[in-house]
């Protein structure tokens, strides 16, 4: 009896790309990005900078309040803003590392990125009240927007890290504006240009200089760390890799060397069951038909393990593949499993219409002969199973499967795909399945370029539609 029709009827197409799953991951400020080595780095950066603001402010707050070195340098007389800036960066910074040092695990993420969001804007708009008093369009100084756009990349992702490049941009810009309007009067470290040239020259080569060198610094220091962090990571994949070839030969040589013994218990089992040795007992012939059962599965799992380590191990190239007619596969496929679906009374339509693909034979009975053997398997009795094959409006060849089963729910389409996965309802419904029938038809079908989309309904049944590239289907 058919579940009722209330369930969401959900959809799952499977990535072409291999270890989709595996994309790079952006490190986004969170309570745990702050365990990460690269971003413990940057924070220690980002604090190592603030420190070394302050000591220049404090420098430039001496230097410019120092009657001599103004009279020779020709410099304007600073004031106290100097000190003033350097009080705010270090009442900030020691707030920020007590926050961070607290933020390890002990604080919500949301409270270590609005802390961080406050440091960087307090840091631009402190940046912003010395690009104007230095002088904001007269000297270099605009360029150390540069340290905190560089940290920005390293704390944040691209669409962030352009916030802060934004934010930076339209501070300068404010600044610029409001000095041109009158708002603000601009402001010069000069008394006058035209007095003192060379102390100018001197101190504008300078500061190009200092901005230059701290920003190569920075990154350069970042980057080698970055750099050391993918040499480790490119090591430890190759020796994974290496772990998991001969892991994977290993499988392969116990699964071939258990092949043939479960078929010798098989063979013998059949010829008790038989009464090759004399008449069996009603118990015997019980035990005979147990273990007959058992080694039937366990041959078609070892099987199933051999395919998909064969396909896991040779290129498309190798198995040499050739212009298939593909309703020709799907009707050998329907005619190895038809005693199955006879015997489970499995009313079959079909639509098929003769399209040529290129691939290897034995990749796609393989495919199909999974797929249609779900469709029967997950069907209830005296269901329908509905098959159709054709050329779609864009050239592509397809093939539809679907069938009207037990279904998948939507939470785990995602995962029906990965090898030895199955969802209770299948386990209930057959528990001699390997598991493995999708994992291989995934294989396959990235090797072939093949697009799967699979539709289902709790109670409803099940659907995959298969689509064929137009163009040569496997890769080289």
């Amino acid at each position: 009896m058919p579940e009722p029709a209330s369930h969401p009827r959900a959809s799952y197409t499977l990535p072409l790309a291999k270890d989709k799953a595996a994309r790079t991951v952006l490190i986004e400020m969170s309570g745990a990005a702050l365990d990460e080595p690269i971003m413990r780095s940057s924070i220690k950066w980002f604090c190592r900078l603030r420190w070394a603001v302050v000591g220049m402010l404090v420098a430039a707050g001496l230097i410019g309040n120092s009657g001599t070195v103004v009279a020779v340098a020709g410099l304007s007389h600073v004031g106290h803003w100097p000190f003033l800036c350097a009080a705010v960066l270090m009442v900030a910074n020691a707030g920020f590392l007590l926050h961070a040092r607290r933020g390890s695990g002990a604080l919500p993420p949301v409270a270590v990125r609005r802390n961080l969001w406050f440091q960087i804007i307090l840091d631009l708009v402190v940046l912003t009240v010395v690009v104007h008093l230095i002088g904001s369009t007269t000297t270099f100084i605009a360029f150390a927007y540069l340290f905190h756009i560089v940290l920005a990349c390293i704390f944040f992702p691209a669409r962030l890290s352009l916030i802060v490049t934004l934010l930076a941009a339209g501070l300068f810009i404010l600044c610029v504006l409001l000095e041109q309007i009158g708002l603000l009067a601009p402001r010069e470290v000069f008394e006058g240009a035209s007095d003192t040239p060379r102390g100018k020259v001197v101190f504008a080569i300078g500061l190009a200089m200092l901005i230059w060198g701290a920003v190569w610094h920075l990154t350069s220091h970042l980057a080698a760390t970055v750099r050391r962090r993918d040499a480790a990571l490119i090591a430890t994949n190759a020796r994974l890799l290496a772990a998991q070839r001969e892991r994977a030969r290993h499988m392969l040589i116990t699964t071939h060397q258990l092949k043939s013994p479960f078929a010798a218990i098989h063979a013998q089992a059949q010829l008790l069951a038989d009464g090759f040795c004399g008449g069996l007992n009603e118990q015997a012939a019980a035990v005979v038909q147990r273990i007959t059962a058992r080694c039937r599965r366990l041959t078609r799992e070892i099987q199933e393990m051999l395919q998909l380590a064969n396909l896991n191990s040779r290129s498309i190239s190798e198995a040499k593949p050739a212009m298939i007619d593909l309703s020709h596969i799907v009707r050998l496929c329907l005619a190895e499993l038809d005693p199955i679906r006879q015997d489970r009374d499995i009313r079959l339509e079909l639509d098929l219409g003769e399209t040529v693909v290129r691939a290897v034979a034995d990749h796609l009975r393989m495919l199909l002969g999974n797929l249609l053997s779900n469709a029967i398997t997950y069907s209830r009795a005296g269901g329908t199973i509905r098959v159709a094959s054709g050329t779609d409006a864009s050239g592509r060849a397809f093939v539809t499967i679907g069938d009207s089963g037990i279904g998948i729910e939507p939470a785990k389409l995602g995962r029906i795909f990965d090898e030895y996965y199955r969802t209770n309802e299948a386990v209930k419904h057959n528990p001699e399945s390997s598991g493995l029938g999708l994992a291989i038809v995934k294989q396959i079908a990235l090797l072939h370029g093949i697009q799967v989309r699979v539709e289902s309904q709790v109670g409803s049944g099940t659907t995959f539609h298969l689509v064929f590239p137009v163009e040569r289907p496997v890769r080289e």
